[in-house]
């Protein structure tokens, strides 16, 4: 086990970086300008090139490069700085314990794992120069919310010939994942006093039959064509709000959904399902977030270059696809083929007691170092 990379990963899971989500403004603890700080003092240190690029206010992308003397287009690595909140968490999120071969804490595998087992890699890369193609770093903003920081990052153009993108995968190579249409939907009544509820119109109760026909809806998804790597479109109401005290009619309801989406999934038309039942209903929407779906084709250089490396140094390697997206949607559509690979479970990711195996970061670290050193231009 590398020492230097279980600090490295101690120091980033120390560093509150939570998503604000859609808050106006960062509350101590929220964005990601601290641990982006620590990110690139790390690189600098390791004599890599690195700037940091705000896309919003406090909340920048960390972006680093190494030449190569192969030239061309670099290979691109990303993972994100941002992580979810911490309520609810059964243990210290910043405390960084390390315990039984694990390392606890929030971030820890969704998605600062990733993270620093690259920024571990790139910087034994650059100590020995032993890479042949140019390499590109893109520690991002907001994945957690919107994927605002990569989308940014793209829209300034880049060239990669490939792309890693880092996530808890289990050391897996994904080659697919299901994208997300998310809205939200909202009923109208009238208020009015509660011993008087005839004199109102309770948004509540018109949102009560609304839910049970995208109930329905959700139970029949699963019945349609599975992809065979990533399983059948899913639909779930998350959140449900309504009223504003208990003897007032409620004039407003709000729930909020997600739309999970199959590659080759038309965005369109499952967006006009839902819209079709709100209609139904009298009520109103607006779309919160789209991620596209994923798939690379298994062809794809990338996906050699990543399954040589796990079988390197695993001794095997599995090409799968999980249901759940990532920012290699948004690096995908940007004509840059991509793969998905990191340590940790993604059943970890967001929970109360989040951890990482560090037997599993240690082999991130050489698995990311042998892609980086292997590919040629």
């Amino acid at each position: 086990m590398d020492n230097e990379l279980v600090a490295l990963l101690r120091e980033l899971v120390s560093t509150p970086s939570m998503n604000p989500y859609t808050a106006d403004t960062l509350e101590p603890g929220y964005g990601e300008a601290q641990v982006a700080e620590r990110v690139a003092a790390f690189l600098r240190r390791a004599g890599v090139a690195v700037e940091l690029r705000e896309v919003r206010p406090g909340r920048p992308n960390v972006v680093a490069s190494l030449d190569g003397p192969g030239g061309g287009d670099p290979l691109l690595f990303v993972a994100h700085l941002d992580t979810v909140p911490v309520e609810g968490m059964t243990v210290p999120p910043f405390e960084a314990k390390v315990d039984g071969g694990r390392l606890y804490g929030r971030g820890a595998c969704d998605n600062k794992g990733s993270l620093a087992a690259m920024l571990t890699a790139l910087t034994r890369v650059a100590e020995k120069k032993a890479n042949h193609c140019p390499l590109l770093l893109v520690a991002t903003m907001d994945e957690e919310s919107s994927y605002g920081g990569i989308r940014a990052f793209l829209a300034d153009g880049p060239r990669a010939r490939a792309a890693v993108v880092g996530e808890p995968t289990q050391l897996e190579v994904v080659v697919a994942h299901k994208g997300a249409l998310r809205c939200a939907i909202a009923t109208h009544g009238k208020s009015a006093h509660s011993s008087h509820p005839d004199q109102g119109v309770n948004a509540i109760y018109r949102m009560m039959p609304l839910v049970a026909d995208l109930e329905a809806l959700a139970q029949e998804l699963p019945t349609r064509a599975a992809h065979p790597l990533v399983g059948p479109p899913t639909l779930s109401v998350g959140t449900i709000h309504g009223g504003l005290t208990i003897n007032t009619v409620p004039d407003r309801c709000t729930i909020e959904v997600d739309r999970r989406l199959l590659p080759g999934e038309s965005v369109d038309e499952a967006a006009a399902e839902i819209q079709a039942i709100v209609e139904r209903h009298g009520a109103t929407t607006h779309e919160l977030f789209t991620g596209l779906p994923f798939e690379v084709s298994q062809d794809a250089e990338v996906v050699g270059l990543a399954s040589a490396a796990a079988a390197a140094v695993l001794g095997e390697a599995k090409v799968v696809g999980v249901p759940y997206g990532t920012e290699a949607s948004a690096v995908l559509r940007a004509g840059i083929p991509a793969v998905v690979l990191g340590p940790g479970d993604a059943a970890q990711a967001h929970s109360a007691d989040e951890w990482v195996d560090l037997a599993q970061l240690d082999a991130a670290a050489r698995i990311y170092q042998h892609i980086m050193t292997t590919a040629a231009c």
